[in-house]
């Protein structure tokens, strides 16, 4: 598998979305830099994984609709 980017677009969509989610939980992400990546884990708590387990879900399910739809 690849690491190449499919759209260009995907990248910045993702961070508006992670900007946008993080404004709506109130998580000040200015400080981000300086804290460790568990002390960053400990903001978002479990939004993160539960995240990911929608967006592979939706991923899914738009595969399967684009093979059906051939």
């Amino acid at each position: 598998m690849s690491n190449r980017m499919v759209d260009p677009n995907a990248k910045s969509a993702l961070n508006q979305m992670k900007m946008e989610i993080a404004n709506e939980l109130g998580i000040n992400n200015s400080g981000g830099a300086n804290l460790t990546s568990y002390e960053n884990g400990k903001i978002g708590g479990d939004l993160g994984g539960l995240m990911s387990k929608q967006l592979v879900k939706m991923g899914e399910e738009e595969l399967i609709r684009q093979y059906y739809n051939k």
